[in-house]
């Protein structure tokens, strides 16, 4: 673990044109312990990147600036062919664990950097997106001495890939709103005690769009508690490239729900809930709320239950 986090002195300057956060400015340093005298919990944080280069420093520098006396930071490169390799050594002297190899996408490296992690607190953060100052501090506060717990804090999604403004994300969805709605909570946000991840994960290798719904699924069951904090932690960035957004702006709207109600239904047969049952339920829920907003369309407009419905009826639908 890092028992001296860097200062803006010890890393490389920032480049020509780049001020702010995290370029000149950093965390302020944190006490040495808790307030109440024992020592700031663990966290290990992995960031999986592929071909983001012109991104990675941003989220390596917002990590590091924490300010945290007690990270473990890991860093998986999925053999990118751009600069990826060159940032990442910039840094090494205060990574935990990096590796580039080619490997099988997004889950398999997250997958592999919480192999090489040993924190009370894991999460991981995407190579083009941002902790806000204090993040961690955060983190640590709120989870500091609880088992099976998840946090899940707010977020920002930017306005574009240049910036780290944007509209908050507060989504804090009920656990029924997760496995009947298909709502879930920002990814960035949302870190956890590290005994839940043996009952819980790891990632669905299989899954390109909703590997972190997916988890969350199987998470909250685990969880003994389910932990919220209205402080913003993380920039989630929004660009062209982003692999829902791209999705969804090419109008191909049906992989990224049917991952989706792949999630759910398997969620549902762990809960020993048949797809038939699970639909049912599923409906009600949205009958209750289309009788309550006056708009019963929204019964029939969710392209995610649209795709469980077949599924549930078709045992050989293949979901892709």
């Amino acid at each position: 673990m890092t028992k001296q986090p860097p200062t803006l002195n010890d890393l490389p300057p920032a480049p020509a044109g780049r001020s702010g956060w995290p370029w000149t400015e950093s965390t302020p340093a944190l006490p040495p312990t808790l307030p109440d005298g024992t020592a700031w919990p663990a966290i290990s944080i992995v960031t999986p990147n592929y071909n983001y280069a012109h991104f990675l420093e941003e989220t390596i520098r917002s990590v590091l600036l924490q300010g945290y006396p007690n990270l473990q930071y890991i860093v998986i490169d999925d053999g990118s062919q751009d600069d990826s390799v060159a940032v990442i050594q910039r840094y090494e002297p205060w990574l935990h664990f990096w590796i580039s190899r080619p490997n099988c996408g997004q889950s398999c490296s997250i997958n592999e950097g919480f192999t090489h992690a040993s924190g009370y607190i894991l999460g991981w953060l995407n190579s083009d997106d941002v902790f806000y100052p204090g993040a961690l501090a955060e983190v640590g506060r709120q989870l500091a001495g609880r088992v099976r717990t998840m946090l899940v804090g707010a977020a920002t999604l930017t306005d574009g890939p240049h910036t780290l403004t944007g509209r908050d994300d507060r989504r804090q969805p009920a656990w029924e709103e997760m496995a009947y709605d298909g709502r879930t909570v920002p990814q960035p946000s949302t870190l956890w005690t590290a005994d839940l991840w043996p009952p819980a994960g790891p990632l669905d290798t299989s899954l390109r769009y909703t590997m972190d719904y997916d988890l969350w699924l199987r998470m909250v069951p685990q969880a003994q508690e389910v932990r919220y904090s209205s402080q913003l932690l993380a920039c989630e960035r929004i660009h062209e490239n982003q692999m829902s957004l791209a999705a969804a702006r090419a109008g191909q709207y049906e992989p990224v729900n049917c991952e989706k109600a792949y999630a759910a239904l398997h969620a549902a047969r762990g809960r020993g809930e048949s797809p038939a049952r699970w639909l049912l339920k599923s409906y009600r829920r949205r009958w209750r709320m289309a009788r309550h907003l006056g708009k019963y369309r929204v019964l029939w407009t969710s392209g995610f239950h649209r795709v469980a419905l077949r599924a549930a009826f078709a045992p050989n639908y293949r979901l892709w």
